[in-house]
């Protein structure tokens, strides 16, 4: 079921204290990814996960701006907007990573679980269906010192999703 920012927000806020996570930071956090998620399409998204927990990555290259210069490597989580371009991926990646599984996600639960990924950069949103090329990025780092900022009090506007 797909549940509004507030309800997603909500949650992570009453779900804090089991987390070890005090309320009135997780309010800032929630305040935050809300206001990152609606720059985003949809309020849920679908990922590729393996039955360990482990999320599906892609590397992204970007060629050097400079001549001689090593080009640099990203790994980003994609995310689906549309199911049906989540089970096409799965599909097409069948033969190589047979137990790859289809999780669905709010907006604001993926978010707050993508800040915790330190070997992926962030995430691509895919929000147009049958687009599997062109997505909206948040990246983790940006992110989280928003995040970081907001609880110390002296939050600048939010990060841009790309």
């Amino acid at each position: 079921m797909v549940v509004s920012l507030t309800a997603q927000a909500a949650a992570l806020v009453d779900t804090a204290p089991q987390n070890g996570i005090p309320t009135a930071a997780m309010q800032q956090v929630a305040d935050v990814l809300t206001e990152v998620a609606q720059h985003l399409d949809h309020l849920q998204y679908t990922t590729l996960r393996y039955p360990d927990g482990g999320w599906l990555t892609v590397r992204v290259v970007e060629k050097p701006t400079e001549e001689g210069a090593e080009p640099m490597t990203h790994l980003w989580i994609p995310a689906f907007g549309h199911i049906e371009d989540a089970q096409t991926t799965l599909a097409e990646l069948s033969s190589q990573a047979p137990d790859l599984e289809a999780a669905p996600f709010g907006v604001l639960e993926l978010l707050f679980l993508g800040l915790g990924l330190s070997r992926a950069d962030g995430i691509v949103f895919y929000d147009q269906a049958g687009d599997r090329q062109r997505g909206k990025t948040v990246a983790s780092q940006p992110l989280t010192e928003q995040i970081n900022q907001a609880i110390r009090g002296s939050a600048p506007p939010p990060p841009s999703v790309a």
